[in-house]
């Protein structure tokens, strides 16, 4: 279980979020849901120990973290395969080809010539097979068209089942697609 006690965090003068309260159980899937400016990327990013804040966080058991940011952090001058393989462990080459393929994506293609839609698939495979507990989503699913959504959010459902799950999102299908508790910020 994570337990969020009483987390402010601050920009400057300008507090985005404040006494937050919260607890999150293992293996639950939880919709982070509020305007953009209200501070869900803020909340994540305490989590993550990216941001400083007041307050306590304490889990249950150590976390072990894989995320995808608004921003795709991929090794640009790597393979699309490279990009994956750099985050997994304990899945060989071939399976790890094969997921690449079933996003329609080549092992072999240079992260710099893809389109956004799919630097963003290779952002999402790197979380979803990366060994991890706590799998974090800040809109992983923008730029993608609908027919590659529906498959990229049923490969995500099928790979995060024992995991739990926190993704910031302004769609509501999202939130139900994965039966998530929501937590609306304010």
């Amino acid at each position: 279980m994570i337990k969020i006690e009483n987390l402010s965090i601050s920009y400057d003068d300008k507090e985005v979020i404040k006494n937050f309260s919260e607890h999150i159980q293992k293996g639950e899937k939880i919709a982070l849901l509020g305007q953009s400016g209200i501070g869900k990327t803020s909340l994540i990013n305490a989590l993550m120990g990216l941001a400083d804040y007041s307050g306590t966080i304490n889990c249950d058991e150590a976390l072990e973290c894989a995320v995808v940011f608004q921003e795709d952090r991929l090794l640009s001058d790597f393979t699309v395969f490279d990009n994956v393989k750099i985050t997994t462990k304990g899945i060989s080459n071939t399976e790890i080809t094969q997921y690449i393929q079933s996003f329609n994506l080549s092992p072999k293609a240079l992260i710099s010539t893809l389109s956004g839609g799919m630097k963003r698939r290779v952002a999402i495979l790197r979380a979803i097979l990366a060994p991890s507990n706590l799998v974090i989503f800040d809109e992983p699913f923008k730029g993608l068209d609908a027919d590659t959504k529906e498959k990229v959010m049923s490969l995500v459902k099928e790979k995060t089942s024992d995991k739990t799950m926190i993704i910031i999102t302004h769609d509501l299908s999202e939130a139900r697609f994965f039966d998530c508790r929501t937590i609306e910020l304010s």
